[in-house]
């Protein structure tokens, strides 16, 4: 017998459901007619599935969706969107929000018990599969040490202790600065070592961050030439691989043997760009360098200033690669700079945090990861 949560703003509906899961499921169903008391019902005691209407008075399902997955306590609770709008791209952004399975009304009662009991039966939960997620852009200025930073903490909260964020950057890079630690010990060590580091020897070189994660750091003073070199580099992953679920590399803007070899071992590439022409440019022709990693590669548009949103279409156009994620322009954002408090953390209903945690969600469904390369 599961616990499900069903939240539904049409009443008959719902004692149709509830009669269904309880007579012929054997559940114990707990109903909500509006999404902010489901949100609070599944909050207070989380259930083992909830099945979601889209359109309702105040909070919609796409949000009751988002929130409970950005809540480590109900975050594995598969989740069964249902609602009448029944077009791919309604399809498309349930999926998004984070539901694992979509219904379209009118649904018979046995195709949705059906459902319930395969997802139920198959532990269909969002347990991350882990990965490295490269992050970078070849033009400065379009806050990718803010995307690591935050995504790194996002994902931390779920898995804590097992996410590492690690800052390549040989120019003094600032993952350390925004989440208010001293960089020391840093990565500049390792170059001084004959041999890679295995799992255990890494941690040595780690900063403990409260959320739960750990920072391999930049050092302060600039490094000459490229950082470390490919071999090294590689030795690194693999130790981080084998110590923490994710690793997120913040990458610097250049394309040195070390940063390739993490982009050709990344399980997931988020490329970030702005609409400013610079920046469009510096990104077609980085797509054009990564074509054998085309796969892997996610377009991250964010918005650093408070200009008008931009049209979608028409940048994609040019870019030639659909954009995955748009992080919004969020004024509270300087103030989490100069603070050390990434927003993620310190105002987690914040834009800039709810699309990171959007992005999050998405990631976590990656498929299983693959090794290091030697």
């Amino acid at each position: 017998m599961a616990r499900i949560l069903v939240v539904d703003d049409n009443a008959d509906l719902l004692q149709m459901i509830r009669m269904l899961l309880e007579e012929r499921g054997g559940h114990e169903v707990i109903l909500s007619a509006e999404g902010e008391d489901g949100l609070a019902k599944a909050r207070a005691t989380p259930p083992d599935l909830a099945i979601i209407d889209v359109m309702m008075p105040g909070m919609n399902g796409y949000e009751v969706c988002r929130q409970l997955r950005q809540n480590p306590a109900t975050a594995q609770i598969p989740i069964i969107i249902l609602t009448a709008r029944g077009q791919p791209v309604d399809r498309e952004t349930a999926l998004a929000a984070g539901a694992d399975d979509y219904i379209a009304k009118p649904v018979t009662m046995a195709e949705l018990l059906e459902r319930v009991n395969r997802l139920l039966t198959s532990k269909v939960t969002r347990r991350p599969t882990g990965g490295t997620i490269a992050v970078l852009s070849l033009r400065g200025g379009v806050g990718v040490t803010t995307l690591p930073v935050n995504l790194a903490v996002t994902l931390a909260r779920s898995s804590p202790d097992q996410v590492c964020l690690a800052d390549l950057s040989p120019s003094s890079g600032h993952g350390a600065l925004q989440l208010g630690l001293r960089p020391d010990p840093n990565w500049s060590a390792l170059a001084l070592l004959t041999s890679g580091p295995g799992s255990a020897t890494i941690r040595n070189y780690l900063l403990a961050h409260p959320s739960g994660l750990h920072l391999l750091a930049s050092p302060f003073v600039p490094v000459v030439g490229g950082g470390l070199p490919r071999e090294m580099v590689l030795a690194v992953l693999r130790a981080l691989r084998e110590g923490f679920l994710y690793v997120v590399a913040d990458l610097p803007a250049m394309l040195t043997e070390g940063v390739m070899a993490v982009v050709e071992n990344a399980d997931a590439i988020l490329l970030v760009t702005a609409a400013d022409p610079a920046a469009l440019q510096t990104t077609v022709g980085t797509l054009q360098v990564l074509k054998p990693q085309a796969s892997k590669v996610h377009l991250v548009l964010n918005r650093t200033g408070p200009d008008p949103a931009p049209p979608m279409d028409a940048l994609q156009r040019v870019l030639k690669h659909p954009i995955s994620a748009v992080i919004p322009f969020d004024p509270a954002q300087a103030r989490a700079l100069s603070q050390g408090k990434p927003l993620a953390l310190s105002a987690p209903d914040s834009p800039l945090a709810r699309a990171v945690a959007h992005l999050a969600a998405g990631l976590e469904k990656m498929p299983v990861p693959k090794g290091v390369a030697g």
